[in-house]
């Protein structure tokens, strides 16, 4: 594309998305799914990106929201109320993750998640315990003052115990149920119905007259206080335990999780919820819990980069289950599967979809020769979510005996998944290795899933300090009739490459249950060498933040198994790790904060730092000492210079510790 179509194409999106503003922000009337805004909106942004002489002050990637209306008095919101980023698939989830940790050690790194309610935004403002005004998010830099209408819902309070001037921001919506109640009464008076409990919520907080707000029975989540930190806030679990406080109403949902897989079961479980709730929700607020790093991460024109919100817009199909299979994992969990008749999804040919455990096939009494209805989200495997139609006369037997090994299989700790407790099942045996060997894990490129089953099979591979034993056979594995001399050699250098991997990877690599790769992290910092798992007090593990007696009761049972000490005791032979940097106290009692962007992430920074006798602070004050500057830095610079503090910047640093 030139630079002339560009400008056309520009011109065109441009157009079309302003229209879809109006009728989303101004009219309440939204006129396409926010899958197909988001589309051209991406490519209006793409466009921008490649040709940035054509962005215009007026392009809606400038601008943050719709318009603020004239029925009511306009207000410049102190700071922006701006909106999230959005993401389709966990691919997206997982590069704002990857965008974070770029900055931020991954280990310090927890997210909050709630649900994302479809409703309007408002900002509440509190002096001396009052609500003194209440604001709508027009376009995000001037609202309209709505205090009037936010006095007639009668869950926000209208005074506080905190006298602090405080402002708290949130969500107004309308339940399902009163949307119906609502639409009955504009039925009977012959008025136009509401479309969806959305445009309810933002027509009736709209309403020149109060009364009819009143009648209306209008509902609030709230779950942001701005300048959290001059409120001695610094985690957004404790922005919600601190508004429960008050008395503020919020989503009785909330997740603090540290592991993206634990962020994708939330959003797996959704499906399953959603229709549940009495209010609308089309997906999940993913947001760094530790506000002291909000800043660091900064923003871009129209979104934080600490948050983004994950929207499910599934599409779903339905078809007949042929079959009912079962698998078994590493852990031993067994895993329920229908086998379904071919059908298209998300552009993809469907022909398996989960159906979780048991319980879920007891609880939507699912049977072969049964229809369903099948959803791909953000997941991969697509899975059954409802009964469409019953075509057998019972439900699926419960599978009693493992797959692969017919152990009998046993519940656990009360959990709601079958598991076979038998070590030395081979399908057992083959997903840890398949895992010990996977990208997160060791990432023995070459080795594959496909390949570990033959040598399984041949005996080559029983257990995963074997891999490291393959080039004792080459000449055997070369007499198979798909292993030729180049493919082996690649095979073989993949895990001879794998032997300088970090140790954390291969903490991660072992599969342990509860310990993924940000647990690995956190112990990796504490010992040496993989051997040191053996002799390190696992107890101590409970005072980290975020490694829960969970984790650490299941790294305690793992370690007390044979089989996996002799695991160790074969691997720490073939894996060599340096030593942690030693400590000094050159840096001892000096106080530093950390602002702009380095080379180093700024955990590694704060490390050194700490490793030599250092404190890193989180705010500039007149005890700090140093504040390490690097490029693009914010405020923190400012209030140096008011307060004299030295600046210096990385090497310096290094000069004061040589």
């Amino acid at each position: 594309m030139n630079i002339k179509q560009a400008q056309e194409r520009i011109k065109e999106l441009i157009t079309k998305i302003k229209e879809y503003n109006h009728h989303y922000y101004d009219l309440d009337n939204p006129i396409v799914s926010d899958a197909e805004y988001d589309k051209l909106y991406n490519e209006l942004v793409d466009l921008e990106n490649k040709f940035p002489e054509l962005v215009t002050k007026d392009s809606p990637t400038q601008i943050i929201g719709g318009f603020a209306a004239n029925k009511f008095t306009k207000f410049e919101h102190k700071k922006a109320m701006l909106s999230l980023s959005k993401a389709y698939d966990f691919d997206e989830i997982k590069k704002f993750h990857e965008n974070i940790i770029k900055k931020i050690d991954e280990t310090k790194i927890s997210y909050a998640l709630d649900y994302k309610i479809d409703g309007l935004s408002i900002s509440l403002h509190y002096q001396n315990g009052k609500l003194i005004r209440a604001v709508t998010r027009g376009d995000g830099i001037t609202g309209e003052d709505v205090t009037e209408n936010i006095i007639q819902i009668s869950s926000i309070p209208q005074k506080i115990n905190y006298l602090k001037e405080i402002e708290i921001r949130g969500e107004v919506y309308i339940s399902k149920k009163t949307l119906i109640d609502i639409n009955n009464a504009l039925k009977k008076e012959n008025k136009q119905e509401f479309s969806n409990p959305r445009n309810a919520a933002s027509g009736t907080l709209r309403q020149l007259d109060p009364t009819i707000v009143k009648q209306r029975n209008l509902s609030a989540f709230l779950y942001e206080v701005v300048e959290p930190l001059q409120h001695n806030l610094h985690f957004q679990s404790e922005v919600i335990e601190f508004i429960n406080k008050l008395g503020f109403p919020t989503q009785t949902y909330f997740r603090k999780v540290t592991e993206l897989e634990e962020i994708y079961e939330e959003i797996d479980k959704f499906a399953e919820v959603k229709n549940k709730l009495d209010y609308d929700c089309d997906g999940f607020v993913i947001k760094l819990n530790n506000i002291d790093i909000w800043e660091d991460l900064g923003y871009t024109a129209k979104f934080p980069r600490y948050a983004i919100a994950f929207k499910l817009e599934t599409e779903s199909a339905n078809t007949k289950i042929l079959n009912i299979t079962t698998s078994v994992g590493r852990t031993g969990k067994i895993t329920y599967v229908a086998n379904v008749e071919p059908v298209e999804l998300n552009q993809t040919n469907v022909q398996f979809a989960t159906l979780h455990n048991y319980e879920f096939i007891k609880e939507l009494n699912l049977n072969i020769n049964d229809e369903v209805k099948l959803i791909k989200a953000g997941e991969i495997i697509p899975k059954v979510i409802e009964l469409v139609k019953k075509n057998s006369t019972d439900v699926y037997p419960k599978t009693m005996n493992c797959p692969s090994c017919n152990t009998l299989l046993e519940y656990i700790d009360d959990n709601v998944d079958q598991f076979c407790v038998n070590e030395n099942c081979d399908e057992k045996k083959i997903r840890k290795i398949i895992h010990f060997a996977s990208r997160p894990s060791l990432n023995i490129v070459n080795l594959g899933e496909s390949n570990i089953r033959i040598f399984f099979e041949l005996g080559l591979i029983k257990e995963v300090y074997d891999i490291y034993n393959l080039a004792e056979h080459k000449n055997k594995i070369l007499q198979l009739r798909t292993f030729k001399e180049k493919k082996v050699n690649n095979i073989l250098e993949s895990i001879e490459n794998s032997k300088t991997n970090k140790l954390n990877k291969i903490i991660f690599a072992l599969g342990i249950k509860h310990i993924g790769e940000r647990a690995s992290k956190i112990i990796a910092k504490k010992i040496n060498s993989i051997s040191e798992l053996l002799t390190y007090d696992i107890d101590s593990l409970e005072n980290e933040s975020d490694f829960g007696t969970k984790s650490v009761e299941s790294l305690k049972k793992w370690l007390s198994d044979k089989n996996n000490v002799n695991t160790i005791n074969h691997l720490s032979k073939i894996f060599t790790f340096s030593s942690r940097t030693n400590s000094t106290k050159k840096l001892e009692n000096l106080i530093f904060v950390i602002t702009g962007t380095f080379e180093l992430k700024r955990e590694e920074l704060k490390e050194i730092i700490e490793q030599n006798g250092g404190v890193v602070s989180s705010s500039v004050s007149n005890k700090t000492n140093y504040l390490l500057c690097g490029e693009n830095a914010g405020s923190k610079k400012t209030k140096a210079e008011q307060l004299n503090i030295e600046i210096i910047d990385d090497k310096f640093l290094f000069n004061l510790i040589k």
